[in-house]
């Protein structure tokens, strides 16, 4: 057991367990603790970033557990049914080939058709190796 952790476990202060993101020893409080603290810290009249900066806790922790909000897993799920609608179509036109060269490249299924500037491109090179 790390200093850490047996620092955190002579002071009673909770379940300690080691997060397996950092490495480190992390302490799990039950919600009288959190209680208290909230307590002290509306005698105290400190804003909560104030007095977790002052007490050594975690800011976003802290919020959690004393706004008393579950997590969002932990609620049911819920789904809307969608509204039916029927179904819409948007004409698509296929565009006219350019006059000029027109490639087509026909490989285990597929076929690429290229014409116009792309064409006269991929004819020049082919052509470039042929010479």
């Amino acid at each position: 057991m790390t200093d850490e952790a047996e620092a955190v476990e002579t002071a009673g202060a909770g379940r300690v367990r080691v997060d397996w993101r950092t490495g480190r020893a992390m302490v799990q409080h039950d919600e009288a603790f959190w209680r208290d603290h909230e307590q002290r810290r509306l005698e105290q009249g400190l804003s909560v970033p104030q007095y977790c900066a002052a007490n050594a806790l975690a800011l976003s922790t802290y919020r959690h557990r004393v706004s008393g909000k579950k997590r969002a897993s932990a609620r049911p799920l819920v789904t809307k049914p969608m509204p039916s609608r029927s179904p819409s179509f948007v004409p698509v036109s296929a565009p006219q080939a350019e006059l000029g060269a027109l490639v087509e490249i026909a490989l285990q299924g597929m076929t690429l058709r290229l014409s116009g500037e792309a064409a006269e491109r991929v004819l020049a090179s082919v052509m470039a190796r042929l010479a």
